[in-house]
């Protein structure tokens, strides 16, 4: 389970950007990254913190489609072709 207080550790390196589609160790379902908060600037720290719309709700107690997010538990979503060419399956 995610605490508050995670989204305000640095954030950790990562290949993320707007617009990929992810998921994450903790929910499943499919997700689009709409905006990072990773980059420190003089308003704002760097934290562990992004926004993601859910495409594919995780499962029925998820009512809404906006989410913040650790970067840290989210990875880029691949499909089952994609996942069988990176294992070097035949399809």
């Amino acid at each position: 389970m995610e605490r508050v207080k995670d989204f305000f550790k640095k954030a950790p390196e990562h290949a993320l950007k707007v617009g990929d589609l992810v998921t994450c160790v903790c929910h499943g379902g499919v997700a689009i990254v709409i905006e990072l908060y990773d980059t420190e600037t003089n308003e704002a720290p760097s934290m562990n913190m992004c926004q993601i719309f859910w495409i594919k709700y995780p499962h029925s107690g998820i009512k809404e489609r906006i989410w913040m997010h650790t970067i840290e538990r989210l990875y880029l979503f691949q499909n089952v072709y994609q996942r069988r060419e990176s294992e070097n399956y035949k399809i």
